[in-house]
C-alpha cells in the first residue's frame, strides 16, 4: 500500500517552494535592465597646471542616458545627479595637447573612474561633443621675438 504524505509536510514543501520562488523573483527584478536620464556637470582642469591651462567654460552641463541593472542605475543616479565630475587633461581620454579639441563626451565618460565602476553603460550624452581649449601657461609660452 502507498503511504500518504502527511498534510503538514505538504504545506511545508509548498511554503519552501513558494519562498524560493519569491526570492528568485525579487533578485531577478533587481537585475532587470533599466534606463534613466541624469544631468550633471563636467569640470575639465589641467592635468599639469605648470604647462597648460583649460580656457573653456568652467563647467559643462550635460545630460546622459544611462542603462544597466535596476540597482546600478539607482546607485549611479544617486551618485551623479546634480553633481560635478572632475576630469583632468591627459587622463581618461581627455587630450592634453595645446590647442582646440572636440571631445566626445560619451567616450570620455565611459572610461572615467567616476562612472566605470558603477556598472552602468552610457547610452547617449547631450551635448555629444564639447569644445575644449587648452593653452600654454605664461611660464611655458614661447618667448616673443
Amino acid at each position: 500500500m502507498r503511504e500518504h504524505t502527511p498534510w503538514r509536510q505538504r504545506v511545508m514543501d509548498f511554503t519552501g517552494v513558494t519562498l524560493v520562488t519569491v526570492v528568485v523573483w525579487l533578485w531577478a527584478a533587481g537585475q532587470t535592465l533599466q534606463t534613466r536620464i541624469i544631468a550633471f556637470d563636467i569640470l575639465i582642469e589641467s592635468g599639469d597646471p605648470s604647462r597648460s591651462c583649460v580656457t573653456s567654460p568652467a563647467a559643462f552641463h550635460v545630460s546622459a542616458e544611462i542603462s544597466g541593472s535596476r540597482q546600478a542605475v539607482i546607485r549611479a543616479s544617486e551618485l551623479l545627479s546634480s553633481r560635478t565630475i572632475r576630469m583632468l587633461t591627459g587622463a581618461d581620454g581627455v587630450p592634453a595637447q595645446i590647442g582646440e579639441h572636440d571631445v566626445l563626451i560619451k567616450d570620455v565618460l565611459s572610461v572615467s573612474p567616476s562612472i566605470a565602476p558603477l556598472g552602468v553603460d552610457i547610452a547617449t550624452v547631450s551635448p555629444a561633443v564639447l569644445r575644449l581649449v587648452i593653452e600654454a601657461t605664461a611660464a611655458n609660452a614661447a618667448p616673443m621675438q
